[in-house]
């Protein structure tokens, strides 16, 4: 890997970072803002400022690290209440003196946020290529040579009806779904119930790690169908593949909290990879790759784990439904439990990213 590639690829990451996390903290502010909330400043990046200015009653910065930012909302209870500015805002314009139903708007328009640009990207790659890949029909188009797949006798023309892994039997077979469930058991034997000559077969396979996709395959290629689209039908095809990507990442969640998938984890080393490697193909990749990463960051951030706005937001209804604030001492406790639990996730993926590059 030549410096060029390597400057290229930080370059993406540190892009690809910073626009979801603006995009997802704009959403806070914005709302906050409808609502009267104060918002002290906002910045872009963390660590020592390199440049401020004051529009209205709000601070815009840019900070010297181009990793996070954040909205900073009075009566957030996250330390910014000892700044001077901020002891004599009203309570009314406190995130925590609002109403609830607009504290949890404000709290979960971040990741609707990042939901939003995924969606409207994925509408846009669709309309820019004015072609879709239709992956519904899984029959293998060819066979590598040494691969899994060759050794377990799989030939061209063989159509998968059904795939056993795991435990689990998938009949809804498609090019997309095969390719998840092989990554959530990786390594483990697999059968696959085959079309061969009008007579069905079932054949055992296990996949192979590949160095270069970062991928466990099974060593052939399937057929895929590509469909011309109108500008008009790339709205819904780009809403279907909102709804496909959103629902694999469900999926993946479950699968973690079972247990199941946990080497495929990746952190911001397989991440900084990934986009290395997407950016050099093109824009195109490299705004798909956008879409996902902010529709996961999304959708992660409303699971209900306290220190994530998933988990704040069920903070506020409990205390709505009770009518009462929750004991300090007992959130404090869960708050910083579910900080060690995302930390300890992530240097979990990152041991998982350093192991896969030695």
């Amino acid at each position: 890997m030549n410096f060029g590639s390597v400057l290229l690829g930080l370059l993406a990451f540190v892009v690809l970072l910073s626009i979801i996390i603006i995009i997802h903290e704009l959403g806070h502010l914005i709302t906050a803002k409808k609502f009267g909330v104060y918002c002290h400043e906002f910045s872009i990046g963390m660590g020592p400022c390199l440049w401020s200015h004051k529009f209205s009653e709000t601070t815009l910065s840019i900070r010297a690290i181009p990793f996070g930012g954040y909205v900073m909302m009075a009566g957030e209870d996250d330390g910014s209440e000892e700044l001077e500015e901020m002891k004599d805002v009203p309570q009314e314009r406190r995130l925590n003196g609002i109403t609830a139903w607009k504290q949890v708007i404000i709290m979960a328009a971040g990741a609707a946020m990042n939901i939003l640009l995924a969606w409207l990207l994925f509408i846009g790659i669709s309309m820019v290529q004015g072609t879709t890949v239709d992956d519904s029909d899984p029959i293998i188009y060819s066979v590598h040579a040494g691969s899994p797949a060759e050794k377990a006798g799989l030939q061209e023309g063989d159509e998968i009806l059904a795939l056993e892994c795991g435990g689990e039997r998938l009949e809804d077979v498609s090019v997309t779904r095969l390719s998840e469930q092989v990554q959530f058991y990786e390594d483990a034997p697999s059968v696959l119930t085959v079309l061969r000559d009008g007579e069905e077969i079932s054949v055992e396979v296990t996949p192979a790690y590949d160095e270069e996709s970062n991928l466990w395959m099974f060593g052939f290629d399937l057929t895929s169908k590509v469909v011309e689209i109108t500008p008009l039908e790339s709205i819904k095809v780009g809403t279907q593949q909102l709804g496909e990507y959103s629902t694999m990442m469900v999926r993946s969640v479950v699968k973690l909290v079972q247990g199941v998938g946990l080497n495929s984890v990746s952190g911001p080393v397989g991440i900084y990879q990934v986009t290395a490697q997407t950016a050099a193909l093109g824009l195109l990749p490299f705004l798909s790759l956008l879409a996902i990463f902010s529709l996961n960051i999304g959708i992660f951030n409303l699971l209900p784990i306290p220190v994530l706005d998933g988990g704040r937001i069920v903070i506020v209804v409990l205390e709505k439904l009770f009518r009462r604030k929750l004991n300090e001492r007992v959130l404090n406790t869960v708050m910083l439990g579910s900080f060690a639990l995302v930390i300890g996730l992530m240097l979990f993926a990152t041991f998982n990213d350093v192991t896969r590059l030695f």
